[in-house]
């Protein structure tokens, strides 16, 4: 059976010499990483395998990770670039109207007028809101807002925005 898994951060570089290694960890808050006992890392997001976590050290929202079988700084710099996943299945489980971001990659946004921007692809945080990047002629970036998503559909894959097709 095929386990489908979500990516929750990447492995961005070492840290010291006994092989820890740093995490950027793409959940809103830090430490909900590390309430996963079981992380998989991949080159690919398409292979993955498990590892075993010795140590977690959170700093001012920063994450780093100590794996077994990690001791040193050349192998941790091995693993640079990595993402961490988790079994989709492990999630929480979430009520109605509620969804995790990744779940909306793909999806196709249109505006009210029924213009197709494009799909989205990704989301950048900007501090004041997140923003939608849709990829589709062209790329546009739409602000994740109350005023301006209307409506997502995630059985149709579908966002409508109030956003003019000019912008």
């Amino acid at each position: 059976m095929k386990e489908d898994y979500l990516v929750m951060g990447q492995l961005i570089g070492s840290f010291g010499i006994k092989g820890w290694i740093k995490v950027k960890v793409f959940t809103e808050v830090v430490e909900t990483l590390q309430n996963y006992e079981e992380w998989f890392m991949s080159s690919d997001e398409k292979n993955w395998s498990t590892f075993s976590i010795e140590s977690i050290k959170i700093n001012q929202n920063r994450m780093m990770v100590k794996f077994e079988g990690i001791n040193d700084r050349t192998a941790a710099d091995g693993y640079q670039r990595y993402w961490v996943g988790v079994l989709k299945k492990s999630l929480p489980k979430l009520t109605d109207n509620k969804f995790y971001w990744n779940d909306l990659i793909g999806c196709e946004v249109y505006n009210t007028d029924g213009f197709l921007f494009g799909r989205l692809t990704g989301f950048i945080e900007t501090g004041a809101n997140d923003v939608f990047v849709v990829e589709g002629e062209q790329k546009r970036l739409i602000p994740y807002t109350k005023m301006t998503v209307k409506k997502i559909e995630l059985k149709q894959q579908q966002i409508i925005v109030d956003w003019d097709e000019s912008f």
